[in-house]
């Protein structure tokens, strides 16, 4: 499927791209950063702004097709110097529907069907990792098209030049990295301690450069159009939006449009120079913590992966390597088994900035991980996706179950190597999400990558299941749970807490005098301080 022609995987097949005239210079957030814009017959050419402040001319071909997919919900962005079509999701497979109604979603949750629910998370994450465009000749991902923080912060201004960023060109979710946030959270010395030892990121790549596993992650955070038009539309990311709301009475920030979709990519940096052209990184080996009272965290996996990056692509294997103990055919993969991308020249000076390691021209990034949140529901949709060494047979919280449920053929080989796990509930069997009781069997739901490190320092608030079942470690999570105790809460040192598994009502005293951000961490910890514009 991944020949498809640019209208196809759009899911443009249908429609008929109209004739366009210069009169007709189509609207976008490209022309924040772009100038003699010109469009001929069925291209629109313009000179853009890179991240690296020089300019470049561009031209986005199939005018009328991308035109044609945004025009309900999408942008034309200038990405790096780039003009590219910016859709809202890609529907590769014409039976999916997105946005789901509310009502079906329920349905499912509430009906117990589960492969309704596979089927759906899938769907997802078949239209966002399809490819859409190019930027300088690498081809891009819907997914690498979304708006980060950064640049809504920016298209929400009052006045862009009050930021010092006037006329910057949307930035890609590969290239907007930190160490995630949440490896900070908790509030005991101990989590202080166990967070900066997983923050030690200098230390970690010099041991990579010798062919140690690395254990570095690094995130970011992107919208799709929909999502991004709101958080603008409303200057959501600024703490003077938020004040006024509570002033108003408000107790939750206005919704996200039902169409919205929040993610959170997950990267591993691989040097060029990596001995022998093998690269190793902690494979995920199933829920098996040595001390399950204790955070389960990537260096204490002792189960390896081998990325041989000398030879351009290859099979692959099926299995990790436990022990870590050589490397065999079976537990060796190629770039070609990864989304990924090569580092440019500018690229590679931008992320050796944001970062404060060593990041080199030819260097590789690999995605290995990514949380996806969708607003179909009211308490949202959760599913999250890691890198498998064996995504047929992948480990818990996954299963060969949900794993049987992927749209094979609407994903390529790169995409068809990653495991899903979701939370649509955060007990089994699910309560009402106002007012429910927290009671029932645990629903774990969470990303070995991200949120398997966690001890019960990192959580701030725990209640019982049934009164006996007190999840406290990150493989007893649940993204929905976790995600409902995001709020604005300035009376609140350190802000709101994070939590393991168990059910809260959104109604729930616990966020008296908050103002909650729809299931958003991203927003109370990014916020531009009132007393900036």
């Amino acid at each position: 499927m991944q020949n498809h022609s640019l209208a196809v995987l759009l899911g443009l097949s249908l429609m008929i791209a109209l004739p366009v005239y210069s009169k007709d210079v189509p609207k976008g957030s490209y022309q924040l950063s772009c100038s003699n814009i010109s469009v001929t017959n069925d291209a629109l050419t313009a000179t853009c702004k890179k991240l690296n402040d020089a300019s470049q001319s561009t031209t986005l071909t199939q005018l009328g097709f991308c035109l044609n997919s945004i025009s309900h919900y999408g942008d034309i962005g200038n990405i790096d110097g780039n003009l590219v079509c910016l859709p809202d999701l890609p529907k590769p497979d014409p039976n999916f529907v997105f946005p789901q109604s509310e009502t079906v979603v329920n349905q499912w949750i509430y009906g117990g069907d589960s492969n309704q629910i596979y089927q759906h998370g899938w769907g997802i994450w078949s239209g966002l990792t399809q490819q859409v465009g190019t930027v300088d000749g690498t081809v891009v991902r819907a997914f690498e098209t979304w708006t980060v923080p950064s640049n809504i912060i920016f298209r929400s201004a009052t006045e862009n030049a009050s930021l010092h960023a006037v006329n910057a060109p949307l930035k890609r979710p590969s290239l907007e990295l930190s160490v995630p946030r949440q490896f900070g959270h908790g509030k005991t010395a101990q989590a202080k301690v166990q967070a900066k030892a997983m923050m030690n990121v200098k230390a970690v790549a010099a041991a990579a450069a010798t062919g140690a596993p690395d254990s570095n992650i690094f995130v970011s955070v992107a919208y799709n159009p929909p999502g991004a038009e709101h958080a603008i539309a409303n200057r959501l990311f600024y703490e003077s939006t938020l004040q006024q709301y509570m002033k108003n009475g408000y107790a939750e920030i206005p919704n996200f449009p039902n169409n919205s979709i929040t993610i959170k990519p997950v990267y591993k940096i691989i040097s060029k120079n990596v001995p022998n052209g093998i690269y190793t990184f902690p494979g995920w080996p199933g829920p098996n913590p040595p001390d399950p009272k204790k955070g389960f965290g990537e260096s204490i996996w002792n189960s390896c992966v081998y990325v041989d990056i000398s030879t351009p692509s290859g099979p692959g294997g099926n299995s990790n390597d436990p022990g870590c103990k050589s490397k065999t055919a079976a537990n060796t993969f190629y770039l070609n088994n990864f989304i990924h991308n090569k580092i440019s020249p500018d690229n590679a000076a931008y992320l050796t900035n944001q970062l404060g390691i060593s990041v080199s021209e030819g260097d590789y990034i690999i995605l290995v991980a990514m949380h996806v949140t969708t607003r179909e529901d009211k308490v949202w949709t959760w599913q999250t996706f890691w890198w498998s060494a064996n995504a047929d047979q992948p480990f818990a919280p996954s299963s060969a179950a949900i794993a049987s449920a992927r749209p094979l053929s609407y994903l390529d080989e790169a995409a068809k190597h990653y495991a899903m796990s979701v939370a649509y509930a955060m007990v089994e069997p699910p309560q009402p999400i106002a007012g429910g009781k927290n009671v029932g069997n645990s629903v774990y739901g969470y990303n070995p990558y991200l949120e398997a490190g966690f001890g019960p320092d990192t959580f701030g608030i725990s209640r019982p299941i049934n009164g006996k079942i007190n999840n406290t470690t990150g493989i007893q999570t649940n993204c929905m749970t976790c995600h409902n105790m995001a709020a604005y809460a300035p009376q609140v040192k350190g802000g709101m807490p994070y939590a393991a598994d168990f059910y809260i009502s959104i109604s729930d005293s616990v966020f008296n005098g908050t103002l909650k951000t729809d299931f958003s961490w991203t927003i109370p910890t990014s916020l531009v301080p009132a007393s900036t514009k």
